[in-house]
């Protein structure tokens, strides 16, 4: 095998070489460095070799900063399928128009930074995914960037630049990580909602309202997991884009159990005696895959047109515009200006440390310094 060992730093690394014919009469030799193991180096290069024979192989030194960021992509293990697609969508729609055609060893600071300046001047179309108003938000700003620099460290790792322009770039150059923004509605406007509101999946509101469950939460919810008995809902899994279903939740945290008050478990069951009816009324096939959240068939909601969906709801009850992510933050609001402690609000909502909580949600606290200090003047007068 053409695996070869060196020293980097006092560590032992490896590459592999070896020629190949072209077309044209021609050899030329296929390498690459910087495998931490000769087994790593070896089944590189097995993949080099079937690579080059489909005729897929490409010289790093002449990629381009697009051929390379797919190839980043495609080749990254630790992604699920939605960050894949995701990662994709910023390479064609972002990345690609402003560097893109760029060879990808050739990348200076100037075309980083130029890139960080088109994302930030970039205008979107109302309503499109990533959009806050009609600018691209700083935290897709900020998850874009990060991609090309992960991507660039790695082949930084491997050796196949020599230089890292992200080493060189000013930290006054990179996108700042700002707050997320936290809109929601008021308890007068929840209740004006629900007092308009006229819908077959009324419940998906009222959980998102009533317990600060996340979307994907929501309609990936079955009712195995709903304990009418003990007013507790576990979550177990989250329904993803086409369907596919994630075992788990977002985070660690995100896997927890909710308990659910009294007009939730109300609406939970006049929810479930309606699809009954819905069905025995239309006499049609019944696919009874378990959701709480489904189709008049019994399969679940999709989520390709949800964003659509929510402004129509919206537009059809004439309420102020809110996200439905912010159905999450209005359930937090209305706890913790109740006087519901962080930890609680913590928990139920499964934020991945009471931090997060804290930052989101700090503002909406003033009652309870009050109450603090009030406190500790009485106890020391």
């Amino acid at each position: 095998m053409p695996v070869y060992p060196y020293t980097k730093k006092g560590k032992e690394h490896y590459y592999y070489a070896f020629e190949v014919k072209k077309r044209d009469g021609g050899r030329k030799t296929i390498k690459e460095r910087g495998f931490e193991t000769k087994g790593a180096a070896r089944s590189a290069e097995r993949q080099a070799r079937v690579d080059w024979e489909k005729g897929q192989y490409v010289d790093p030194s002449k990629m381009t900063v697009t051929e390379y960021m797919n190839y980043f992509v495609d080749n990254k293990q630790d992604l699920s399928p939605e960050s894949r697609e995701t990662n994709k969508g910023h390479i064609k729609n972002h990345i690609t128009p402003v560097i893109g055609n760029i060879l990808f060893q050739k990348l200076t600071v100037d075309d980083i930074e130029r890139l960080v300046k088109s994302l930030q001047e970039k205008v979107l179309a109302p309503g499109t995914n990533g959009a806050t108003g009609d600018k691209l938000a700083d935290g897709t700003i900020r998850k874009i960037f990060n991609l090309v620099q992960t991507a660039y460290r790695a082949a930084q790792k491997k050796e196949l630049i020599v230089k890292n322009p992200f080493d060189l770039l000013d930290d006054g150059s990179k996108p700042r990580a700002s707050k997320p923004k936290v809109d929601y509605w008021t308890v007068n406007e929840v209740k004006k909602f629900f007092e308009v509101l006229e819908h077959r999946q009324k419940i998906l509101f009222v959980l998102a309202i009533y317990t600060g469950m996340r979307r994907g939460e929501i309609l990936g919810l079955r009712w195995k997991d709903v304990d009418m008995k003990n007013s507790q809902i576990r979550i177990r899994q989250t329904l993803k884009p086409k369907g596919r279903v994630k075992e788990g939740g977002k985070n660690q945290n995100a896997e927890r159990s909710i308990t659910f008050s009294k007009h939730v478990s109300s609406e939970l069951k006049k929810h479930k005696a309606m699809i009954v009816q819905e069905c025995w009324e239309a006499g049609r096939e019944f696919k009874d895959d378990g959701f709480v959240i489904c189709d008049p068939d019994g399969k679940p909601a999709s989520v390709g047109n949800f964003h659509k969906f929510w402004k129509r709801v919206v537009n059809n009850t004439n309420m102020r515009y809110i996200r439905f992510h912010d159905l999450r933050h209005t359930c937090a609001s209305l706890l913790l200006t109740s006087g519901a402690h962080p930890k609680v609000v913590q928990e139920l909502l499964g934020h991945s440390s009471i931090k997060v909580t804290l930052d989101l949600y700090s503002h909406l606290m003033p009652n309870m310094q009050s109450e603090a200090v009030s406190k500790l003047d009485e106890m020391l007068k």
